[in-house]
Order: structure tokens, then sequence, then C-alpha cells
């Protein structure tokens, strides 16, 4: 988001208000309005973003026309603005008043149809549902524009599935689709992505149907097989079996969902699968994966003794069990593979960080300790953003994933920094848009103030 010029005037607030009002996850909004109250009163832009009826009704009485006229530089109407807002969630008190003003639009002659400019063209109805998707819907809202002749489709519930409230708002919006089991296919990937069991039942309760699932992209593909790689809990896999998921179905890279579970050290989810009636073809590989996760060193060297070759490339074979290993916390198993040959400075994951990193990232203080001992680059830099282990520790402190059940990222940090982590690049703004954890901002608060001050 741009920085605002120095000493900037109320008409480049304002702006710069709306755009943190629709775009921005930090609360600047709700830090710019604290200290520029007049903000509220700058324009009908910032009525509109805030759900401040009399204002919008007192513009709209003096120019009927605003309520259908789009922007000049964005191309959105009123109501797409209104309908993109994320004012519902940060202060929930506003989420009444911004109902209020889209059926105001709406009955002022506002289009519920009109698409936003661009190769995207959002109508107001899927800007609703991608705000949805980086907090809470406001099912009151997506209501009133389904009433008023909304269409929703296949990635307007794919977005809407990822909201705080799914659950909610993909029963609402379901109620509204013609061919609910066949739209809301791809659906199923957002609630399953973040293992969220409610979010999965009421698609399933709307009548959509798990074997129709369809991946993030819309491609076919296995809803276990994504549950398994989400690693989600048991009970949404067996919801998954018991509403008519196929044990045996592929991924689209040709395994099985028992093979996944097996490799991915899942013996509960491996359990269901049998009792559904699944195969067991897992390979040596996944046997060998399975052994590791589970720290079971005798089990590993059984499967290496029968299968050498497993070893001809162990940052390969190993990877994925490694990376499950630093994000649980498991220092056994992450022992286990170093000490099989897994090198340590392997980059592993979808974003290129060493067993460091994703041990940082989780909060896996004792498996950071561990990585350290061994040699680990304190200050290796990842593939897709060059950032540090520190610096993923900064970040997982506040976006705390569930992969390791005891997750200490206080102690993380200070491991880091008592060995040595460089804190270059460490701002620590409000506006951040990957800000730590209260706790950990102040360990590296203090910490950059003591560096900060004379040696005698």
């Amino acid at each position: 988001m741009p920085a605002l010029p120095a000493n900037p005037s109320l008409a480049e607030k304002a702006r710069a208000f709306c755009a943190a009002s629709v775009r921005d996850s930090t609360g600047r909004a709700m830090r710019m309005l604290a200290e520029t109250p007049e903000l509220a009163e700058a324009g009908f832009a910032t009525a509109l973003v805030l759900g401040d009826l009399e204002r919008v009704r007192a513009e709209l009485d003096r120019d009927p026309g605003l309520a259908s006229r789009a922007d000049s530089q964005s191309g959105w109407t009123p109501l797409h603005l209104v309908s993109v807002s994320r004012w519902h969630w940060l202060e929930p008190r506003r989420a009444e008043g911004l109902v209020a003003v889209a059926s105001l639009l709406l009955d002022a002659g506002a289009d519920v149809h009109a698409r936003s400019p661009g190769t995207r063209g959002r109508s107001p109805l899927a800007c609703a549902a991608a705000t949805a998707s980086q907090g809470e819907a406001n099912a009151s809202l997506i209501a009133l524009l389904l009433e008023r002749g909304a269409t929703a489709d296949a990635e307007d519930l794919y977005l809407v599935g990822f909201a705080r409230n799914a659950d909610q708002a993909l029963r609402l919006m379901l109620e509204y689709v013609p061919d609910g089991a066949a739209t809301a296919g791809k659906a199923f990937a957002a609630p399953i992505s973040s293992g969220d069991t409610d979010g999965v039942r009421a698609l399933i309760e709307a009548g959509a149907d798990p074997a129709r699932f369809r991946d993030g992209d819309g491609h076919p593909g296995s809803a276990l097989g994504a549950a398994i790689e989400s690693d989600c809990p048991a009970e949404l896999v067996e919801l998954l079996l018991v509403h008519g998921a196929d044990p045996n179905a592929a991924d689209r890279d040709g395994r099985s969902a028992y093979r996944a579970a097996t490799a991915a050290g899942r013996t509960d989810i491996a359990e269901l699968l049998r009792a559904h009636g699944a195969r067991d073809d897992t390979t040596p590989v996944d046997r060998l994966l399975w052994a590791c996760i589970h720290a079971d060193e005798a089990g590993a060297r059984r499967e290496l003794a029968a299968h050498p070759e497993l070893l001809d490339s162990p940052a390969e074979v190993l990877g994925a069990a490694a990376l499950k290993a630093a994000e649980a916390g498991s220092v056994g198993a992450v022992d286990l593979v170093l000490g099989l040959g897994f090198p340590i400075e392997t980059r592993v994951g979808d974003h290129g960080g060493t067993l460091l990193h994703v041990a940082a990232y989780a909060g896996s203080a004792e498996v950071a300790q561990l990585l350290l001992a061994r040699g680990a680059d304190l200050d290796a830099r990842d593939s897709s953003w060059d950032d540090t282990p520190l610096s993923w520790a900064s970040v997982g402190s506040g976006e705390r994933p569930a992969t390791n059940r005891e997750p200490d990222w206080a102690g993380t940090v200070r491991l880091l920094l008592d060995a040595g982590a460089s804190t270059e690049g460490f701002s620590l703004s409000p506006d951040d848009p990957k800000p730590p954890s209260r706790q950990v901002a102040e360990i590296l608060r203090r910490h950059l103030a003591a560096s900060e001050e004379p040696r005698s």
C-alpha cells in the first residue's frame, strides 16, 4: 500500500484511509481513524466504507446520481465499495450500517450486477466474498445482495469458505445457488485447507458432494488427498468418507489417500480409510516416512535394510518427513532423519526455507536448538522472500500455524537472538502486513533497543 506523502492533506489521508479499509488486514484503517477523527467526515467514499447511513443519505439527497456513479479512478461503484469494506470485522458495530447503506444504494438504483473494471470484473457480491476470505463474512450484507438478485458462482463460494464464519456464510449462499452439488465442488477446497470441519459440514448439508471435489485452481481431485495434505482433523476426514468421498480415489499425482496418510504419519486417518474400504498400496518410501515421522529408528532401519537404494537421494526421499517433523516440533524425528543422512541445509516446502526456517515459523524451539547444535545456518535466506529463520519465527508468532501442539515462539525468538541472529530489516511497524505477536514484538523491540545503546 503506497506510503502517504510528507504532511498529507485531509483528502490524501482520506484516499489512503479508504484503501486501507478495503485492502489492509493489519488494522491500519482503525489506527488512521483514531489518529485523525476528521476522516469520518471526509467525503462520500469514507461514509460508504464506514457504513455511515445518515451521511450517505444526505449525499444522495443532494445528488441522487451518486448511487450508481463509478469512481473515476478505481471504476468501482458505491455498492462495490460498501461490499468490499472490512469494517464489519474491524469494528463489528459497523456491520449493520454497511447493510443499511447497501440497501439504500440499491433502492436508489445501484446495479447489483455491476462489474468492476479489469479482467477479473468483480460484482459487489464477489467483492463481499473476497473480503470474507480475509477475515469474517458480513452475512447480512451477502444475504441482502442475494435477495436483490445477485448470483453466486463457484469462485464466490470458494472465497467465502475461508471466512472465520464460513459455515454460516456457505449455508446462506448455497440457498441461492441453483445446482449447489455441482457448483460447490471447488468450495470444499477452502474449509479443507484450513481444517474447518464445520465449513465442510455446511457444504455437505446443503447438498454438495465430496466426490465432485475440485482444488483451488478448479481442477478435479481427491477431497481426502487434500484433507491429508492440509493435516486436517480425523473428524473432517470421517465426514468426507461418510458422505461419499472415494477412499481409493487418487490425487492429481496418482497417489491414494491411504498412501498419503501413511507417508504423512497419520495413523488415525489411515485406520479410518481402511475401515471404509481403502486398499493398502503403500510403497517402501511411504513406510520409511511413517517410521521417520514417528521417530521409529528400528522401523526405519528395517525398511532401509530391505531397500538400501532409498538413501541414494536422502534429501529427496526424506524431505517430507523432515519438514513435518520440524513443523510438529518432534526432536526425535528430526534427529532421526539427520542421522539417516538428510542434509541440514536442504530446502524444504513450498517457500524454499531450511529446516531451521520451518521450525522457527512453527515455534518449535527445541527443534531449532537441535538444528543450531548440528550447525544449521542461523541467517540462511529462503528462496521466496529472502528472509531468515528469525523473520519466519516473527511471522509465525503472529499467524500462529497449528502444526505444533505446544508452540513456543517467544522461546524460539530468544534462542535465535542469543545465537546471534541478525535483526537487519526489522522495523516493527504497526502497518507491517505480517506483524509478530505482542510478546515477540516486545522481545524484538528490547533487543533492538539494547543493540543501539552506546557501549562504554
